[in-house]
Order: structure tokens, then C-alpha cells, then sequence
């Protein structure tokens, strides 16, 4: 059984998908450059970051190479598998308010490309 197609007016415009993933980017490649692996818990959420980072250059790159919708949302799957990961990690842990609260924001990016993704497939129906 297949989801309902999303109304027209509730489904986002491709430039608000590229501005997320641009600024998922930003958030992502900012808390690795400050984040000093000094700790354990901030090895860690490196770890997950860089792990997030290059499954966000996936994304981009399957969609640039005009991959289809499948691989697509697989990629974006994939991103949100690993930032859903670092939002857990950052959740439980030591973690100052600054850096848990951009992970909670890469990780709500995240969430709002797969789903933009997703409303799109239903789109072209």
C-alpha cells in the first residue's frame, strides 16, 4: 500500500532542498573544524561527523550525476541514519549546549532533505 500524494502546496521547491543540503554542509564542516579531539565523547561525535560529512558529499554527488530517485533517497536515507546516530550520542552525553544544539539542527536538516526528497517522489505521480 502507498502513502497518499502530499497536497502540491505542502510539497518543497528543489532550491529550498539545495539550500538545506548547502546549509547541512556548513553546520557539518563548521563542528568539525572547532571541535578539538581532546576528549572522548568529542572523538566520538567526530567520528559520526566526518562519517555524516561524507555520506552528505554521496548525496550531493548522486544527485548531481542525476542518479535515480531510488539511489537518491537511499543516499539521503543514509545521511539521516548517521546524523539520527550523533543526535542520539549528543543527547546522553557531556556535551556543552552549543555543540548539542547544532547537532539537533544538522540533524533536523537532515530530516526535512529526506523528507523533501520523499514528498517530490510522490510528486511526480
Amino acid at each position: 500500500m502507498e502513502l497518499p500524494a502530499p497536497s502540491p502546496e505542502a510539497q518543497p521547491h528543489p532550491s529550498e532542498t539545495a539550500k538545506a543540503i548547502g546549509d547541512l554542509d556548513s553546520i557539518v564542516r563548521a563542528l568539525l573544524t572547532v571541535l578539538p579531539p581532546s576528549k572522548p565523547w568529542q572523538r566520538q561525535l567526530l567520528a559520526y561527523l566526518a562519517e555524516a560529512d561524507r555520506k552528505l558529499q554521496i548525496l550531493r554527488m548522486t544527485i548531481a550525476l542525476g542518479k535515480d530517485r531510488h539511489e537518491i533517497e537511499e543516499a539521503a536515507d543514509q545521511l539521516q541514519v548517521t546524523l539520527r546516530a550523533a543526535n542520539l550520542y549528543v543527547g546522553g552525553g557531556r556535551v556543552d549546549m552549543g555543540t548539542k544544539t547544532a547537532v539537533q539542527l544538522a540533524f533536523s536538516l537532515g530530516h526535512r532533505i529526506a523528507a523533501s526528497l520523499q514528498a517530490r517522489r510522490y510528486a511526480r505521480f
